[in-house]
């Protein structure tokens, strides 16, 4: 499987809205919205499309922009509602890390997920990561891929 990953900036947010979140994941993210909103150039965290080898919107991911003791963060994967279950998800988190192997002084990648979504813990196991006991919000688990010396 293959995707690109385009940010998206301010100028151009409007043509990525249609993406739809299902009722079943509405639970576990923000709306598409409510999250491409806070972007900028101060912002923590960079929204990135997620584009089919076609060209074709299927999702988005927010990508971490500064390290916090040398881990980076990604938040809020959303695969479009009729393109889950093809490896999008997989595809672009696996792009998204290799996106943060490139940042400065990065040696892990964290992600956070409600516990009971266990598809998402499933694949975060597929790609390495290991849960650990952070002190995460109550009901929410911490993963980390070690990802640089």
């Amino acid at each position: 499987m293959n995707v690109t990953l385009r940010e998206i900036d301010r100028h151009h947010k409007e043509e990525y809205m249609d993406a739809d979140v299902s009722e079943e994941l509405e639970r576990f993210m923000s709306r598409n919205l409510d999250s491409l909103a806070g972007g900028g150039p101060d912002a923590e965290y960079a929204s990135y499309a997620i584009l089919n080898a076609d060209g074709k919107l299927v999702g988005f991911i927010m990508v971490g922009q500064r390290a916090q003791n040398g881990s980076y963060w990604l938040s809020k994967l959303m695969i479009d509602a009729c393109e889950r279950r093809k490896g999008y998800g997989t595809a672009a988190m696996q792009a998204a890390i290799q996106l943060l192997r490139n940042m400065p002084g990065c040696t892990s990648v964290q992600i956070s997920y409600q516990r009971n979504n266990v598809g998402a813990a499933a694949m975060l196991g597929r790609l390495g990561f290991v849960p650990e006991d952070t002190g995460s919000a109550p009901g929410s688990v911490t993963a980390v891929l070690h990802v640089c010396d």
